[in-house]
């Protein structure tokens, strides 16, 4: 390794410095004080640590509980509502869709149901009503 040559300036500076500032007195024992103070400090108690983890984990556990149940019951108001309104519309334009499309009636209706289900899945405004209607279920 290579010494760093101090200039005759530098060198009378560190001396000037030397003879202007004192280090504290410290007990002959204060490293071993410093270090068995930062040791601690930066060790954290491990029983601690585990009952603020544990208690983390039992929140995220019940938000997700939470969560879910919220989701299942959103999704089963959904699915009644919209197997009761397909049946009553069903019932109600069964008689006005046999006159004019005979044969081919369970077919419409078909059809109708699975447009009505893509539209509730997939437009936005459909989806809205739907989940304003069975929040409250």
């Amino acid at each position: 390794m290579t010494e760093v040559k101090m200039t005759q300036f530098e060198r009378a500076l560190d001396e000037a410095l030397g003879r202007a500032l004192h280090p504290p007195r410290v007990p002959h024992d204060f490293p071993a004080h410093l270090s068995a103070a930062r040791y601690r400090a930066d060790a954290p108690d491990l029983t601690e640590l585990r009952t603020r983890f544990e208690q983390e984990r039992r929140e995220q556990l019940q938000t997700l509980k939470t969560d879910y149940v919220r989701v299942r019951r959103s999704t089963l108001g959904t699915l009644l509502g919209i197997a009761f309104a397909t049946g009553a519309a069903a019932v109600m334009a069964m008689p006005w869709l046999r006159v004019h499309l005979g044969p081919y009636t369970p077919m419409a209706i078909a059809r109708g149901g699975t447009e009505l289900g893509l539209g509730i899945g997939f437009f936005e405004p459909l989806r809205r009503i739907v989940r304003q209607w069975s929040d409250p279920l």
